[in-house]
């Protein structure tokens, strides 16, 4: 009986080690797929602003206003970038089911309404270009109270939220951002809508899937990841918080 038993054991760890292996073989796969998509995703806002750069630096642009539109541009192009190198950078380490007490940083006090209107001013060039409005409704949110968060990790989910928001919007639209809270149940709510694209009911409830796409999405954007959502809502699972469509 102890033979068998032992012999049971090493199987059950053998198929447990083969899933395992298996596992990281698919995250491996899908951290390759990501880099390449992002690193394919970065070349066209880094070739734009470095056009703009030489035409600035050999004097083409003589126009004020048209000077200002190619500033505005390049801090278009170089929050694109940016956002995604945090998104890249966030892909590994939130892999595994962190918790919040798990990560290195540690959460702070942040007052989200203030957070969403520097949110808002950081994305004004990228809407400017697209002839879209970003409309931040202050009340009831600004007499929210502060909560405990990590800043850079919220920051990049509403970031995420709002790139999507003006990326999918049709142009001359505008993106809503408002909220509320509930004292009683110590919550506070956020809302993000915009005039986007439309959505299947089926498609709606795949968007946080790692990787998913709508059809409506890879035809407007086809060098997308399908990775902005599926790391918010990770991200807001860790803080115990929801995030819906």
């Amino acid at each position: 009986m102890s033979t068998q038993r032992n012999d049971n054991i090493i199987n059950n760890l053998k198929m447990e080690n083969e899933r395992l292996k298996k596992e990281l073989e698919e995250v491996r796969n899908e951290q390759i797929e990501y880099l390449q998509n992002v690193s394919h995703q970065l070349v066209a806002p880094l070739n734009a602003i470095k056009w703009h750069i030489e035409n600035l630096t050999e004097g083409r642009y003589h126009n004020i206003e048209r000077i200002n539109k190619v500033l505005r541009s390049i801090y278009s192009q170089a929050t694109i970038s940016v956002h995604l190198a945090k998104n890249f950078a966030l892909m590994s380490n939130l892999a595994a089911d962190h918790k919040l007490s798990q990560l290195r940083e540690r959460p702070e006090s942040v007052h989200l309404c203030r957070l969403m209107v520097n949110l808002a001013d950081d994305f004004q060039p990228l809407a400017w270009d697209k002839d879209i409005r970003i409309i931040v409704i202050n009340d009831p949110l600004d007499k929210a109270p502060e909560v405990m968060l990590i800043k850079n990790l919220i920051s990049q989910v509403f970031s995420n939220i709002i790139e999507n928001a003006i990326k999918y919007s049709r142009s001359g639209s505008k993106t809503l951002i408002d909220g509320s809270y509930d004292l009683d149940n110590k919550s506070v709510t956020v809302n993000v809508s915009s005039e986007g694209l439309p959505l299947p009911d089926g498609d709606i409830n795949q968007i946080f899937i790692r990787g998913f796409r709508s059809e409506a999405a890879c035809n407007l954007y086809p060098a997308g990841t399908g990775f902005g959502l599926f790391i918010a809502k990770k991200i807001v699972g860790i803080h115990d918080g929801k995030i819906l469509a």
